[in-house]
This record gives C-alpha cells, sequence and structure tokens, in this order.
C-alpha cells in the first residue's frame, strides 16, 4: 500500500538574504517533498491588519484567490462585481488620469469597513506603484497560473493569441520586479495546485492573511474552489461570506455553504 500524504510547513533561508525566509506547504510522499499551493515570500507581521492586494494576470486565477480571501474576512471592495471579485470603482479608478487622488479618497473609505479590506484587478501592475504609496499596510497575494493557459483563456474572448501572451509575460515580469522592489508582506499561490489541493491553499492564505480562522469556516472556503467555475451563479463568494455572518450573528449551526 502506498503511504498517506501528509502535509509539513518548510522555512528555506533565502540565500541573499539569511533574514529572509519562504515558508512552503508540502506534502511528503515515499519521503519526497512535493510543493503545496502556496509559498510565503515574506511573513506577514500583522495578519488581520492591512490592505490585501491581489495581483495576478487576466484570465490566471485572481478571482477565486480574492474570493477566498474575501470569504475568509477580508473585504475585498466597497462595490464588488461578484462575477469576478472585482471593485468596480477601484477598477475605474486604476485607469483614471486622476487616479492618485480617487485612490485616496477611495482607500479612505474602504478601510471604513474594517480592520482587514483589500481589492483585486488583474491589470493592477499596470498602474500599482503610482498608488502604492497611499495603501495602508499592504499584504500582497500574487496569483500565478500557466501563461499559455491564461492565454488560451483570453483567446476565447477574442483576444489575439500572440499580443495577449506577449502581454501576459510581460505583466508577470512587472510583478516580479514590483514585488522584489518593496518590503511588504508577500504569499505567491500557484493557481494550478490550488485547484489540486483547495483545502491547502485556503489554510495556508487563512494563516497569512487573517491570522486565525475556525476550521468550519476553512472548510467551507475550500469547498468552493472549483476549477471552470460560472461566478457567482456556480460560486458566490459574497453570498456565502454574508450567509456565514449572519449565521455568527445569530448564533446557528446551520449550512451556509
Amino acid at each position: 500500500m502506498q503511504p498517506l500524504p501528509h502535509s509539513a510547513s518548510v522555512r528555506y533561508a533565502q540565500p541573499d538574504n539569511p533574514r529572509e525566509f519562504r515558508i512552503v506547504e508540502t506534502n511528503v510522499v515515499n519521503q519526497k517533498r512535493i510543493p503545496g499551493p502556496c509559498s510565503v515570500v515574506r511573513d506577514n507581521p500583522h495578519p488581520g491588519q492591512g490592505t490585501v492586494v491581489v495581483l495576478g494576470t487576466p484570465r490566471g486565477g485572481t478571482s477565486v484567490v480574492a474570493g477566498i480571501c474575501h470569504h475568509l474576512g477580508a473585504r475585498m471592495g466597497l462595490d464588488i462585481d461578484r462575477s469576478n471579485m472585482e471593485d468596480v470603482r477601484f477598477r475605474s479608478i486604476l485607469r483614471s488620469e486622476n487616479r492618485v487622488q480617487l485612490a485616496r479618497e477611495y482607500l479612505e473609505q474602504l478601510h471604513q469597513l474594517g480592520p482587514l479590506v483589500g481589492a483585486k484587478d488583474p491589470s493592477a501592475i499596470d498602474h500599482l506603484a503610482e498608488v502604492y504609496p497611499l495603501i495602508p499596510s499592504p499584504i500582497l497575494v500574487v496569483v500565478s497560473r500557466d501563461v499559455y493557459a491564461s492565454a488560451q483563456r483570453e483567446v476565447v474572448e477574442g483576444h489575439e493569441f500572440f499580443e495577449i501572451l506577449r502581454t501576459t509575460i510581460r505583466r508577470k515580469y512587472a510583478i516580479l520586479d514590483f514585488v522584489e522592489s518593496v518590503n511588504d508582506p508577500v504569499i505567491l499561490v500557484t493557481y494550478e495546485r490550488m485547484m489540486q489541493q483547495p483545502l491547502s491553499a485556503v489554510r495556508s492564505l487563512a494563516r497569512f492573511v487573517v491570522g486565525d480562522a475556525p476550521d468550519r469556516l476553512i472548510n467551507l472556503t475550500a469547498r468552493l474552489v472549483q476549477p471552470h467555475a460560472d461566478m457567482p451563479h456556480d460560486v458566490d463568494f459574497v453570498a456565502s461570506r454574508a450567509r456565514w455572518e449572519r449565521e455568527q450573528f445569530l448564533g446557528g449551526s446551520g449550512s451556509v455553504a
């Protein structure tokens, strides 16, 4: 019989900076370590407080990761489009010539929702540097997906393959350069492994983003991670989170998924 896999967290010192560590959630099978879906590049010293910024590329898995963060308790916007977990106001701000002033006002209102909030836009890296200094206590969640898979999804929407592939690759390198240039908490989520191991991914994100989270909430969140789901018809992170909060307020124990 094959031995059952078990999970372990392994800390690897970075060769160029012995004070910086990467925590990789792994599955151990036959004494071989198989990387899990999440890697912590820089620890988050303030889980449960700050601004979650989900970075990635279009059709690259940012919607489901933003949904996970929201379901775990990070309010991902003032006016969330439930089909992609993007705040429609944040999206328009990034594309405005007056984005700095608008972002300042937006972030002030966003943080009135609570101590842990966030925003997601798969094209945010194009303008992030201009508004980043305004973001209180950033928590960077970087989502990576195979560039060809992302490009194929965009081609289905009518984009030209080589053009969108180059844009996707350019944004990936831009995200890498940006994340390396700042000193804020960073976790990397691999989309393909997340789909294979949703519970492991949700547990890692919960520890990094919110700190302590009830096991039942983690399990409920993991059940919402489904490949090719049509949001919000198949999966609605916003509605499910609202049901969870209502249940906690009422003190009930019925299912909210």
